[in-house]
């Protein structure tokens, strides 16, 4: 039964309630209906781990008390969400301030100001609206979920907190083990380039012992082996020149020929 601190795959259709617009989803093929697919992205059971604020509060308070393979629709109001709207969050600026930005400045777009991210809600009269409300604060949110699984063992723990960090590469490359209150992951060569490789370390480090508090330590292995040179092939050996075929024809003797 899940409870506060489980670690829960689930499948979901998130949608706003007021206009049923999916919003996220971890099912390819809504995703592909709602044209919000994505190349490359990864559509699989995603891990909630109950307490994480990961999710909306409200989303992962109301998995608690249930099980595997039960199908919930959760409606989560906006104080359990993103939060009501903020009136004081939308400021208004002269055009002048965007000026390196795109050219196609229009209502929906998203800009950056003073280091805050925000969407144009208006441009007109040489000035330039900013909403720096989170998108989904004030809506009430639909989420239709399959709870495909609960993870009991600290090392598929762990193994869940990895792939969510490093999704590009299967976690079964990884080799994860726990021993007492220390963990090992060995890289797989694949992983050794990904960008910003210390910092997901770090964070998955921190992600380990919050959540699974028998962990007091994470060792990472990467191995690098020198690679066996091949001896070099010896050039093969020329072959015999042929021996002309048929009878040799001896020369008549000088001063010899035919009698007339």
């Amino acid at each position: 039964m899940i409870k506060d601190g489980s670690f829960v795959l689930i499948d979901y259709v998130a949608t706003v309630k007021e206009t049923n617009e999916v919003f996220a989803t971890t099912v390819e093929e809504e995703a592909r209906k709602a044209g919000l697919f994505r190349a490359g992205e990864e559509y699989e059971p995603r891990l909630l781990v109950v307490g994480s604020a990961w999710f909306p509060r409200g989303l992962e308070e109301s998995l608690v008390g249930h099980e595997k393979g039960e199908k919930l629709t959760v409606e989560v109001p906006p104080e359990k969400a993103y939060g009501a709207r903020d009136a004081s969050k939308i400021r208004s600026y002269p055009i002048r301030k965007f000026r390196n930005a795109d050219s196609r400045l229009q209502p929906g777009a998203g800009v950056e100001v003073d280091n805050k991210l925000g969407v144009v809600r208006s441009v007109g009269a040489g000035r330039v609206q900013v909403d720096f409300n989170p998108p989904l604060a004030g809506k009430t949110l639909v989420y239709s979920l399959e709870i495909k699984d609960v993870i009991e063992e600290p090392v598929r723990k762990l193994a869940a907190l990895l792939h969510r960090r490093v999704p590009s590469v299967p976690v079964e490359r990884f080799k994860v083990g726990i021993e007492g209150s220390s963990a090992s992951i060995e890289v797989p060569s694949e992983a050794f380039l990904i960008e910003g490789l210390q910092v997901i370390k770090r964070a998955l480090f921190n992600d380990a012992t919050r959540f699974v508090p028998e962990l007091k330590e994470v060792v990472f292995v990467e191995r690098y082996a020198k690679e066996e040179q091949r001896p070099a092939e010896k050039p093969a050996e020329a072959a015999p020149a042929p021996q002309a075929q048929g009878k040799e024809i001896e020369a008549a003797p000088a001063g010899e020929g035919s009698r007339s």
